[in-house]
């Protein structure tokens, strides 16, 4: 068991009354703990997990519409990631793939075709280019933060902190964020579907506990729903660092193995 399951797990457990139940009549506070550690566990046991981000209007059972699409693969061992961007905020169309590697950022551009896949550019220290990247790479965050709430079937009712929520989407879609309560949370779910771990996070909720002038200060319109789901990955490549950097303001992606 994980230090972060064992946790959860002898909280939840603390957490009933004062009458022992018997072991063939497990409290559900019990069964809770159970279910998100199943989920942890789960995730621990992954070499490298493959995730899938994605940001809508509101939920999507009430017709939310979606703004923006995340794809990855992260490898616990090494802290390396691979990400893949799918935007079309204010009808601007991007798709780029980014490297992470030692905390440097690198893309990779589809408009520069297949003869130049291997060849990266250095953007770490570009912030208008490494908006779309999360502060928080590894997509474990909505396990290894949230608070466990209830149990409804398998699935778990939680809440996660509004900085480890904002720290997992896209970290310029929010540059000055307000001072709030430590208290501000995102109510969500954990659902288990075998293979695959599915999360919905209600953001449009945790903004309407911001008052007006906190809400003033940004554009909440832009996040009202993040759904993710994690499983282990299909491609057991290793995550590895660029074959080729260059600078495509200097060589032409065509021409950059030969930079």
């Amino acid at each position: 068991m994980s230090a972060l399951g064992a946790g959860i797990l002898v909280t939840l457990s603390g957490c009933g009354g004062t009458g022992a139940a018997t072991p063939s009549e497990p409290t559900a506070t019990v069964l809770l703990g159970q279910q998100l550690e199943s989920m942890v566990e789960q995730v621990d046991r992954m070499g490298i997990v493959e995730w899938h981000g994605q940001l809508l209007t509101k939920n999507p059972a009430d017709g939310g519409e979606r703004i923006f699409d995340l794809d990855g693969r992260y490898s616990p061992s090494t802290g390396y990631s691979e990400v893949a961007m799918d935007s079309a905020i204010d009808g601007n169309v991007q798709q780029v793939d980014y490297l992470v590697i030692n905390g440097r950022t690198f893309f990779n551009s589809d408009v520069w075709g297949p003869a130049a896949a291997d060849c990266w550019a250095d953007i770490s220290d570009d912030p208008a280019r490494t908006w779309a990247l999360p502060a928080e790479l590894d997509p474990g965050w909505p396990l290894s933060t949230s608070r466990a709430l209830e149990l409804d079937g398998e699935d778990v009712v939680m809440s996660v902190p509004f900085e480890d929520v904002v720290a997992g989407m896209p970290r310029g879609l929010f540059t000055a964020l307000p001072d709030v309560s430590y208290d501000t949370e995102a109510q969500g779910v954990l659902s288990p579907h075998g293979p695959l771990i599915e999360v919905g996070l209600d953001v449009r909720g945790m903004w309407k506990k911001l008052s007006k002038q906190q809400r003033a200060a940004f554009d909440t319109r832009k996040a009202g729903w993040w759904a993710m789901t994690m499983r282990e990955s299909q491609d057991d490549s290793s995550i590895v660092p660029p074959k080729y950097v260059f600078d495509p303001a200097v060589t032409p992606p065509t021409q950059c193995k030969k930079g």
